[in-house]
């Protein structure tokens, strides 16, 4: 995403009546946003809804006056906060079972390859076990593809320590992964 994208070149009054700019929008922050949710531990579904909920959250902010320098990272943020809360839910944590289909990762090529591409992925999920949480967070938005300053916005962080959080983490992801 270039830096001059869609989210931060849109006139915000026209966002909050629904215009085709909202559209593009959420067209173009959708499947970044359900990423870093599936991420952060949330279900396909629940992280469908914690979108559409920021989204929902962004119209109506828009729509009663509320202004916003930086709708993408305000969307993050918003949407960070909602499955943080639903993480912390009751119903999240005791009402529902952990079950769910797992994601499949690589195309079934031939049996070496798939024996190959699953050992990284494990050395990699163990990596990223031993990151610190905001080592993982600020490499999941970074990777998302936000900018250091925009991640600072949505983790309340100052840009130089996402830069040097985003770094140590890629130094102990590459140490314990060999490459």
């Amino acid at each position: 995403m270039g830096e001059d994208s869609l989210p931060l070149a849109l006139p915000l009054p026209s966002l909050a009546g629904g215009s085709p700019e909202v559209t593009a929008l959420y067209r173009e922050l959708r499947k970044p946003l359900l990423r870093y949710l599936v991420c952060l531990g949330l279900s396909n579904d629940e992280a469908q809804d914690v979108v559409q909920d920021a989204f929902l959250s962004l119209q109506r902010h828009l729509a009663s006056g509320g202004k916003q320098e930086n709708v993408r990272a305000w969307l993050f943020r918003v949407s960070h906060n909602h499955a943080r809360n639903r993480q912390n839910s009751y119903h999240r944590r005791f009402g529902e079972g952990l079950d769910g289909e797992p994601n499949s990762l690589v195309e079934e090529v031939t049996p070496e390859h798939v024996v190959l591409e699953k050992e990284k992925f494990r050395r990699l999920a163990q990596a990223i076990v031993l990151l610190t949480e905001s080592e993982r967070q600020c490499l999941l938005l970074r990777a998302g593809g936000l900018r250091y300053r925009e991640i600072g916005e949505v983790l309340e962080m100052g840009t130089s320590t996402v830069g040097d959080t985003v770094e140590r983490a890629i130094k102990k992801l590459a140490e314990k992964c060999n490459v």
